[in-house]
């Protein structure tokens, strides 16, 4: 029976067999109340053994469950019981103490032999000084060995045990070790860790881990490095995964778990309690280790830990003392690393204390591409605040100077061998002050190759980087070093990847930098050349002053080395070229007229000004070309885009355009092939050039390039060469000048054969190629063919290919007569465009004025030519293809005739009579006399389409068709007081200028309406503009002034007014009458001052005697007509004639005004 007796102020309290709830005076163990269980209490300090008893003793198993009850008490009411109860027995806090580490060593050698009581007396008080640990069971079990061991020598506990981390006070050893019991009552085992802390941390929680993993310390590692990111300083005391040590403890952990992952080994890890290091002073620089140092550095932590039992306040690197802070943080990091990439750093970065935070990079390597950039980067910095970096990054990685001086060398030495394998990061030390006695002068590739590897040999052997370094200048010292090879790296970089030949060496001061080399590569200018060309074209004008790798010139020098770069292209050679003095030039007046300059000529124009420029210390104003004199400007720009060709295609380019110097000729386009499609569209423009024209364009534009002719034949023949082989790929242009003699066609008509034309093709472009020149003529099946029309053909050819994307089955050839026609269509491909125009008619009411025939465009008389040719073929069961002929479209037509139907012997007549007449007019006739009457051009269209569209359906030629009049009329709008019919069209129906009458819009003036309709009735077949007649008819009060006038100016403003301006017609005119109450009757005016309206309207009063222009006070429809067609952008104006005169003046003058409107021009 156990219990717990608690005490304040020297009370001592006596257990009660009964449940008690306890306050802080009397903390009980539950006991029961069945008799045989009412064991006697013994308080063995003070009872007297009764005669023949033994010592008390007590089992394992009840000393670990009083154990329990005291760290129940403890942490329930945070003072340790004054007594407790084991088995019945009362015994001390110092007899506790000794009973429990006791019975914890028993556990740990599998003792189960009880263990005797003897008399153990409270220690006096102690002092406290542990901080918060963990203790291995190692530690706890041998401080019990020490606590057991005090007890039997000195009759009483210890007040504190010493500890690596402080002294632990009588208390809180009692309250560990009931811990540590009721541990192994809970799980079984004695725990692996036991945490320590000082007395009042109550309650303490235990961890039951049994290891420490690599995962735990990885875990916390990034805990810690977060922690010390945000807060800017270390935590004092770190738990793992349940488990406390203190920073020196952490960082030993941390080291071993480093070296532990790098060998793959996953073992767990030891804990080993280390005391805190004392105080360093950090001389660390900023820098880089590489995998190895920090591992090599991490044994040396350990190493040092182990045999010192602390850790170390500071540790010696080849970057100075890292303190200890700084080293728990860069373990901290490369664990973190671990745990974010999957394996330890290749590199970590190493900064003084309170650099917080500290980036690193997960970078796996250096490349010569990091050091080249940083080069570069190195080299302007010092060139603009005339001193070096004291530190470098290298695409995050940073070293010192002397670093990266091997660094340089290494890969300026690796880029020598082609040697892409990744650089060897060595820590180097900064050198010793040297003493410089180079001069000024130039160090060869080998040269500054050689001294690379002395430096390398040097710090190998050294450690550091050298002072001075002996070479055939006189000692160069460090500083100097670096910027040389930082300029070779650069100009390697700027140097399409090619070490330059040469390098400037100057003594090190600050009025020597930069060092400018003023000896440049091809490469070189030509980098420049093509950024001087892409200034130009995106400004507009050229930069005054142009730099070269580095080095600043006028654009005479820069002509100087753009020529001679050109010149050492055509020649192979290699060497450098060095700068010259040359002052600009002035500007000169240019002659120069567009085209191309050949290959062999910018070479000799090239020599020329090198040789002008080395004698006269300028650049020509003028260079004299066989196009006329060209600009200094303009040789500028030739000359990059030459090099630019150069760089693109690896070959200096057969031509290069040329255009007057002036903005709007920038920029001018250069090309080296072209592609088939390029050659096709010129080939059509070509084509559309001689059809319109009847000759050939002098100079022909591929793809943005003038080409001569001869240029443009070769051109030709490739393409249609290619396309026949079914090849991908595109064409060359070659070197050609024009024939040297003309020739002309002596040709029967006829046509080739695609295989036929191929092979002539062959021949004409091994003749150009060989040559040099276009061929005069060329001698085929049919005759001798003349240049002109070898060309011509060729570009019929890859139109016809465009169209029909295949080469045609033949073409036409015959004496030189424009325009030829190749495009040939089947009746299929004709009827079935026939359908398309009648749907569109009957949709749209009108034709469309180009119709599209398998792809090609044609004009209507083009097409009526295809229709009744087609018509015929099927009426004769022909069903050959029909070529395209250049037909006109009549300059008047006019119909006379009756809507009804034409019989199919009828319509074969009229198709027959429309072909002949095409056929020996090349134009189309503007109408026929037929059993109807006179049909117009529009209504053959219309009848032949509907014919063909009729024998798609049936597959027969319809017996007869109907055919109604073009002229028809048509209601566009009925209210319940009247509607509109536009009727027409009247006079010629080919005429561009439309004309619209507007009448009836006031009833009761009637006359005026109907001598107008009359008139243009009568004057249908001679009229030279078309007309439509818009009638509005009122039907509702009429003969009421008011209000028949409102319904016609409604409807007309209803219907007509949106119609007239949709179909956008060139004129429109409202007839009216008046009953003579103004001081004028017979008049015409506009409602609206100034533009056309009113220009039109004077313009028809000055050709009438009898009329004149007056706009009278009050009106009343124009706001409703005329004004909404002025403001709809139609002009319009108002026709005024007396009401009260007799009806033949009026008719008369209808005519008169009717012949005048039809005279305007428009």
């Amino acid at each position: 029976m156990n219990g717990i007796y608690a005490a304040e102020d020297g009370q001592n309290l006596t257990s009660n067999n009964n449940i008690t709830h306890t306050t802080t005076n009397n903390i009980t163990t539950t006991q029961s109340s069945s008799s045989e269980n009412n064991a006697k209490y013994y308080d063995y300090q003070t009872d007297v053994h009764a005669a023949g008893e033994g010592t008390p003793s007590f089992t394992n198993q009840q000393i670990t469950q009083a154990a329990i009850d005291v760290k129940k008490f403890l942490e329930g009411n945070k003072y340790l019981p004054e007594y407790i109860t084991i088995n019945g027995i009362k015994v001390n806090q110092a007899t506790f103490l000794q009973l429990l580490t006791t019975t914890t060593l028993k556990i740990n050698n599998s003792d189960n032999t009880t263990t005797p009581l003897i008399t153990v007396n409270q220690p006096p008080a102690g002092t406290e000084t542990t901080t918060p640990r963990t203790l291995t069971q190692t530690e706890y079990l041998t401080m019990a060995q020490n606590i057991a061991n005090y007890i039997i020598d000195n009759g009483r506990a210890p007040s504190t045990v010493g500890t690596v981390f402080g002294n632990i006070k009588f208390q809180s050893l009692l309250y560990l070790y009931s811990r540590a019991l009721n541990m192994h009552e809970t799980y079984g085992a004695l725990p692996t860790f036991l945490a320590v802390r000082p007395w009042n941390n109550i309650p303490i929680t235990d961890t039951n881990k049994k290891t420490i993993t690599t995962q735990d310390i990885t875990n916390t590692a990034t805990e810690v490095k977060n922690f010390l990111e945000y807060h800017k300083y270390l935590p004092e005391y770190i738990t793992i995964n349940g488990i406390v040590v203190n920073q020196a403890t952490f960082l030993q952990l941390l080291t071993q778990t480093t070296i532990k992952i790098n060998n793959s080994d996953t073992t767990t890890t030891e804990l080993t309690n280390t005391q805190q290091p004392t105080t360093g002073t950090e001389t660390t620089t900023p820098g880089t280790f590489n995998k190895d140092e920090y591992l090599e550095l991490a044994q040396s932590i350990l190493t040092y830990i182990n045999t010192n039992k602390k850790a170390p306040a500071t540790m010696n690197t080849v970057l100075g003392n890292i303190k200890f802070q700084s080293l728990l943080y860069l373990y901290s990091r490369a664990l973190n690393m671990e745990k974010t990439y999957g394996a330890l750093p290749t590199f970590l970065a190493v900064r003084p204390w309170n650099n917080i935070p500290i980036t690193d990079t997960n970078k796996k390597t250096i490349t010569t591409q990091d050091i080249t950039n940083t080069a570069t980067e190195v080299k302007n910095f010092l060139e603009y605040h005339k001193y070096l970096p004291e530190y470098i990054t290298i695409n995050g990685i940073v070293v010192n100077q002397a670093t990266f001086l091997q660094l340089l060398t290494q890969t300026t030495l690796k880029i020598n061998n082609n040697d892409n394998t990744p650089l060897n990061l060595t820590n180097t030390k900064t050198p010793t002050t040297g003493t410089e006695t180079t001069t000024p002068g130039t160090l060869t590739k080998n040269e500054y190759l050689q001294l690379a590897q002395n430096i390398q040999t040097f710090i190998e052997n050294n450690g550091q980087a050298p002072g001075t370094i002996t070479s055939s200048l006189g000692n160069i010292k460090f500083e100097s070093l670096l910027y040389m090879y930082s300029r070779v790296l650069s100009s390697y970089k700027t140097s399409d990847n090619i070490l330059p030949l040469l390098i400037t060496v100057r003594p090190w001061s600050s009025s020597n930098i930069p060092i400018l080399d003023e000896f440049f590569t091809i490469q070189q200018i030509t980098k420049t050349a093509i950024e001087v060309k892409n200034f130009l074209e995106g400004n507009k004008y050229l930069p005054e002053y142009i730099t070269v790798n580095g080095v600043v010139m006028n654009q005479s020098q820069f002509i100087y080395l753009i020529t001679t770069a050109t010149i050492h292209l055509n020649t192979g050679d290699t060497s450098l070229i060095s700068l010259i003095n040359a002052n600009k030039p002035v500007t000169g007046s240019e002659t120069i007229a567009g085209g191309s300059i050949l290959q062999n000529e910018y070479i000799t124009l090239a020599k020329n000004i090198k040789n002008y420029i080395e004698n006269n210390k300028k650049a020509p104003s003028l260079v004299s070309t066989s196009l006329g004199q060209m600009s200094y400007q303009a040789t500028l720009y030739m000359y990059c885009r030459i090099l630019n060709q150069n760089n693109l295609n690896h070959e200096l380019p057969v031509f290069i355009n040329v255009k007057p110097w002036k903005t709007a000729n920038i920029p001018i386009n250069d090309k080296t092939t072209f592609t088939v499609a390029e050659v096709t569209s010129a080939a059509v423009d070509v084509k559309l050039f001689v059809d319109g024209n009847g000759s050939l364009p002098e100079w022909i534009t591929v793809g943005g390039v003038f080409l001569n002719q001869s240029q443009f034949l070769h051109l030709l023949t490739s393409s249609v060469i290619l396309i026949n082989s079914q090849s991908s790929g595109s064409v060359k242009p070659v070197n050609a000048g024009l024939p040297s003699t003309t020739i002309k066609d002596d040709l029967s008509a006829g046509s080739l054969s695609t295989a036929r034309y191929v092979q002539l093709a062959e021949e004409i472009k091994t003749y150009i190629e060989e040559n040099e020149k276009g061929p005069s003529s060329v001698t085929a099946d049919l005759g001798t063919t003349s240049f002109k029309s070898i060309i011509y053909m060729y570009s019929r050819i890859l139109q016809q290919y465009k169209i029909h994307q295949t080469l045609p089955s033949n073409i036409i050839l015959k004496n030189w007569t424009t325009p030829i026609y190749d495009n040939q269509f089947t009746n299929q491909d004709i009827i079935k465009t026939a359908k398309e125009v009648k749907v569109f008619f009957d949709g749209n009411g009108y034709l469309p004025e180009y119709i599209t025939v398998s792809k090609v465009v044609v004009n209507q008389a083009q097409f009526l030519h295809l229709l009744v040719t087609a018509t015929l073929k099927i009426n004769n069961s022909s069903g050959s293809s029909t070529y395209l002929q250049s037909v006109a479209l009549p300059q008047s037509s006019y119909e006379k005739m009756n809507s009804g139907n034409i019989n199919l012997a009828s319509y074969i007549t009229l198709a027959q009579s429309i072909y002949d007449h095409i056929t020996t007019n090349q134009a189309a006739a503007g109408s026929f006399d037929i059993n109807l009457g006179k049909i117009s051009f529009p209504s053959q269209l219309y009848l032949f389409s509907s014919v063909l569209d009729s024998f798609q359906k049936n597959q027969q030629l319809p017996e007869s068709i109907y055919v109604k009049a073009w002229k028809t009329a048509r209601n566009i709008g009925t209210t319940s007081y009247g509607n509109v019919v536009v009727s027409g069209p009247y006079g010629n129906l080919m005429s561009s200028v439309k004309i619209a009458y507007i009448v009836g819009v006031h009833p009761i003036e009637w006359a005026s309406h109907q001598a107008i309709m009359e008139a243009i009735e009568a004057y249908d077949n001679s009229l030279a503009h078309c007309y439509y007649i818009y009638k509005v008819s009122v039907t509702k009060d009429a003969s009421n002034y008011e209000k028949g006038r409102m319904n016609g100016q409604l409807l007309a403003n209803m219907f007509a007014v949106p119609e007239i301006k949709v179909k956008k017609y060139n004129m429109a005119i409202d007839i009216h009458s008046n009953v003579g109450n103004w001081a004028q009757t017979r008049f015409v005016f506009s409602p609206i001052s100034g533009g056309s309206s009113e220009f039109l309207a004077w313009v028809i009063k000055n050709r009438i005697g009898w009329l004149s222009y007056f706009s009278p006070p009050s009106q009343t429809s124009p706001q409703y007509v005329t004004i909404p067609l002025i403001q709809g952008g139609i002009p319009a104006i108002l026709y005024e004639t007396y009401t009260y005169e007799p009806y033949d003046v009026t008719r008369s003058h209808a005519n008169d005004f009717v012949s005048v409107v039809d005279g305007l021009v428009f």
